[in-house]
């Protein structure tokens, strides 16, 4: 039973719902079953029906006569996704170059070798984990408060990223190190077209459909 604040029980509910369907413990188009969802949280139908809400509004969630359903993403869904991705990561990226510190520099390589060197073992997990969190430091790092905003109202790294990566990292490691050296070098310009490329890449094998996820 989860005992807190009302607000804190409020994020709470909403907070593990929304991991759940980013892990995909609930998978898109499934029923969001009312009943069962509350037992195994713990927490009454009011948080619950709150938190489903505001995940609607976030785009994670449908709506209809008959409940609350993950969402399916289209295709097409995708491919604008990305593609508004590669803009706003890519100006993220010409903001942040000369901001990023040594030892900002150092960690992110150092955690990109030790993933994908799992990745190459055999375990994918790190490598898809090292990727969220690259991602999102960069608009951290960028320093822009309506950038941020932005990319957060609109969920939309989370909902890139919400089945899991779409290109092999194999390919994708040295796109990472490419523009950590760029903002290594105080490049904005060139970090901000090797990130729109790198997210851009993924629009081929979208439409295509021959692409398999990596997480």
């Amino acid at each position: 039973m989860l005992l807190q604040s009302k607000s804190t029980l409020d994020s709470t509910v909403y907070n593990t719902i929304k991991e759940m369907i980013l892990d995909q413990k609930l998978k898109p188009g499934e029923a969001i079953v009312q009943n069962q969802l509350s037992q195994s949280l713990g927490v009454s139908r009011t948080p619950l029906r709150k938190a489903l809400g505001e995940l609607e509004k976030e785009g994670l969630l449908e709506s209809s006569p008959v409940g609350w359903f993950v969402k399916e993403f289209t295709v097409k869904d995708m491919v604008s996704v990305f593609e508004i991705r590669a803009v706003l990561e890519g100006l993220a990226c010409r903001l942040a170059a000369g901001k990023l510190q040594a030892p900002d520099l150092i960690y992110w390589r150092t955690m990109f070798t030790q993933a994908y060197e799992a990745y190459r073992t055999g375990e994918t997990e790190s490598y898809y984990k090292a990727d969220v969190k690259f991602h999102n430091a960069i608009i951290e790092a960028a320093g822009d408060p309506l950038l941020a905003r932005t990319i957060s109202g609109t969920r939309i790294i989370a909902t890139s990223q919400v089945q899991g990566l779409y290109r092999d990292p194999h390919e994708t490691f040295h796109e990472h190190l490419a523009i950590l050296d760029a903002l290594e070098a105080k490049d904005g310009l060139q970090a901000e077209t090797l990130m729109r490329t790198h997210i851009q890449k993924a629009v081929p094998f979208l439409q295509s459909g021959e692409y398999q996820i990596y997480k």
